[in-house]
């Protein structure tokens, strides 16, 4: 009755309309066509888009826009019926995308309506591109369809491919609408910019019009739009040239305040990533290091000695690629730079290239370990160029690379720029410019039978990689889930789910209200989702829950894949995603990984019972029981149990807590049944001469 009395309102408040700020539900095509036809030729309300919170604005346009937020589809809503709804009405195509903008539940509804295919991919472009903010809900669903992260986006990131998918399908038209419908979910700012964009990517302003109103204006926005202009034929050129324009604004930017030299910065730093993101890169720092290799020279002189008052300055990368200055006088080293020189002009700038290198350093050495995840491949011309950059090069020379019939640690031939790979046994191929070569995965390693030989090189040598891949952890499928649409290996464990959400943020992972946890890949177009009941955006006082099931999905088609579909790479990496949540956010009794006391607890007490089973070759080392087994060594985990077999993959060995005990003491074991699944594990593998069952022997290599 409030929400039937408050449609029929004119302009002045009803007895209901200070009570419309606590409706949040109604439900039915009827409403909707009854709050639009009530609206008439009214605009939607801005403030009422970013706010679900009783409002002092009860005018009609607040109240109604309030409601319209609140509608949501009945079951059984659809295209049909909306069409004849809206018979003999005035509402127009115009109105009902407005709809689609400010309140997307409608969105499915009213593209089977339109019949406009990219109606969906549109608006959320547009949520995502134009909103100044967008909660988890609508991210999980904006990261189907762009790889930029909610932070690039609402910084200015603009995804050039999206733009011209659901301009191709939408054409100039409709897109325009969708254009001017944005305006109610946007402030002006960033409804301008958009404009700005558009402009840009669609080749309606030349880089020279951008380049002049830059230089003589300094519009950020226009800066950020820079990148997005089609490419010359020689694009590589043509990156060169924009890659160091916007650095050239950059550096400017440091003569202003400290205020808009930070604005300044920023608009650059985003800049370079709608640069990468339409030049192919699947990041900005990949693109800075193809542009970086080019113009290796900007460092080299800060690299040289010079002499600043009466003491000698130097920028210098070691070995590992970490970058110092060093400073002498008379020959002698100092130990930093003295302070008297600290505000000196070219100081200051062996600081920020300092400063730059380390940043170059991290940055690396995450894309390096995102690139063997992914399988992406560099041809070697692009590995001999990275090699001019010390700091590359230092993350580069300890990595495994397979080129092919191939694999092995690169060699860098510096006089002739060229690029071979040695093995492990000594074997040097040589590869020709445009052959391809990748970060070497375990899986790579394992299939090819020489991943011990690797991890022996290594510890032989003591190579210290900058991230784990010879000793990182695999997981290979299991023969009896591949034909399942689901995995089951870590069900049953409980979880807390913000430690688990932290845990795996950084490892590109998204929380989904509906849909648990999930990893887009969006190459192989396969999302990967971890379900647990579980609230994964506020604390609860509840029991904490346990996870279900792994499963994968098609990101284009939402269909479930079976685990035999699922490349092996982008399983062993979920299963190590899935583990990591498991040992780092256990919620049972025993932390296994965050506690050290039961570490130590349980090594002392494993260290007490190996001899009453007259085991000895058993080496307990910080938190694992290294194994040398008859048929391979091993290596058990003292928090969480898990078995990897030296140079081989995770082993699946499933314990039997309900088993009957008593037929042999073990002092303080049988308390703690995770204690008692160790050291039997341990007992096992030590005489692993003497294991019958064919599901362990099928994985052992």
């Amino acid at each position: 009755m409030m929400v039937d009395t408050e449609l029929r309102r004119g302009e002045a408040e009803t007895v209901f309309s200070s009570d419309m700020s606590g409706i949040t539900f109604i439900q039915g095509i009827e409403y909707l066509i009854r709050i639009l036809m009530a609206l008439g030729k009214d605009t939607l309300s801005r403030e009422t888009y970013y706010s679900w919170y009783y409002s002092a604005n009860h005018t009609k346009k607040e109240v109604l826009s309030r409601l319209l937020k609140s509608c949501y589809p009945a079951q059984g809503d659809n295209g049909k019926a909306l069409e004849k709804a809206l018979k003999g009405t005035s509402i127009k195509a115009d109105r009902l995308v407005e709809v689609a903008m400010y309140a997307p539940q409608w969105i499915d509804v009213i593209q089977e309506y339109l019949g406009w295919q990219g109606l969906k991919s549109g608006c959320y472009y547009f949520m995502a591109h134009m909103n100044e903010r967008f909660d988890d809900q609508k991210m999980a669903m904006i990261a189907k369809y762009t790889p930029l992260d909610r932070e690039e986006l609402q910084d200015g990131a603009f995804d050039i491919d999206w733009f011209q998918e659901a301009y191709r399908l939408l054409g100039e038209k409709n897109f325009e609408l969708l254009y001017k419908a944005a305006k109610y979910i946007s402030d002006g700012q960033k409804h301008s910019r958009a404009r700005k964009y558009a402009d840009a990517a669609t080749g309606k302003v030349t880089l020279k019009w951008l380049q002049e109103q830059i230089v003589s204006k300094r519009n950020k926005d226009l800066l950020m739009s820079y990148g997005l202009v089609p490419f010359d034929k020689d694009q590589e050129q043509d990156m060169l040239e924009r890659y160091q324009f916007i650095q050239k604004y950059a550096k400017e930017a440091k003569s202003f305040g400290a205020q808009r030299r930070a604005s300044e910065s920023k608009a650059a730093q985003i800049a370079l990533v709608n640069l990468s993101v339409h030049g192919g890169f699947s990041d900005v720092t990949r693109l800075t290091l193809r542009m970086e290799s080019r113009l290796a020279g900007e460092f080299a002189p800060y690299m040289e000695w010079i002499l600043e008052g009466d003491v000698e300055i130097c920028l210098h990368v070691d070995e590992l690629g970490k970058s110092e200055i060093l400073c002498r006088k008379d020959g002698k080293m100092l130990k930093s730079v003295p302070s008297r020189l600290g505000k000196e002009a070219y100081v200051l700038e062996v600081k920020e290239a300092h400063k730059k290198l380390k940043e170059q350093y991290t940055r690396t050495k995450k894309l390096m370990e995102e690139s063997m995840e992914s399988g992406a491949e560099f041809t070697a011309a692009e590995i001999a160029g990275l090699m001019e950059n010390p700091v590359v090069r230092a993350i580069l020379l300890p990595l495994v690379f397979v080129s092919e019939d191939a694999a092995g640690l690169l060699v860098w031939e510096k006089d002739e720029n060229k690029i071979s790979i040695k093995s492990w046994d000594g074997r040097i191929t040589f590869l020709v410019a445009d052959r391809k070569a990748r970060i070497a995965h375990p899986l790579d390693l394992y299939k090819a039978k020489v991943w011990h030989q690797y991890q022996k090189l290594l510890f032989d040598q003591q190579i210290c990689q900058p991230f784990k891949q010879v000793f990182r952890e695999l997981y290979v499928k299991l023969p009896g889930e591949t034909g399942l649409k689901a995995s089951r290996m870590f069900a049953g464990n409980q979880i807390q789910p913000q430690k688990t959400v932290g845990c795996l943020k950084g490892r590109r992972w998204i929380a989904d209200y509906e849909e648990g946890l999930q990893k887009i890949y969006y190459k192989e177009n396969i999302i990967a989702r971890i379900y647990a009941l579980a609230d994964w955006f506020s604390p609860s006082d509840v029991e904490a829950p346990t996870l279900e099931w792994v499963e994968f999905i098609n990101r284009k088609t939402f269909e479930p894949l079976t685990i035999l579909q699922v490349p092996d790479l982008i399983y062993s990496e979920v299963m190590r995603d899935v583990d990591l949540a498991v040992s780092v956010a256990h919620a049972g009794g025993v932390d296994p990984e965050t506690s050290h006391s039961t570490i130590e607890m349980r090594r002392a007490i494993i260290a007490f019972n190996l001899p009453l089973f007259k085991i000895t070759n058993v080496i307990l080392k910080d938190s694992h029981a290294l194994i040398q087994g008859s048929r391979g060594n091993y290596s058990v985990h003292l928090g969480s149990g898990v078995i990897h077999q030296e140079g081989g993959a995770m082993l699946n060995i499933l314990p039997v807590h309900s088993q009957k005990r008593g037929k042999l003491f073990l002092p303080f074991v049988d308390e703690d049944p995770k204690t008692a699944e160790i050291m039997s594990k341990i007992v096992l593998l030590a005489e692993d001469k003497k294991i019958k069952d064919p599901f362990i022997l099928d994985q052992l290599v």
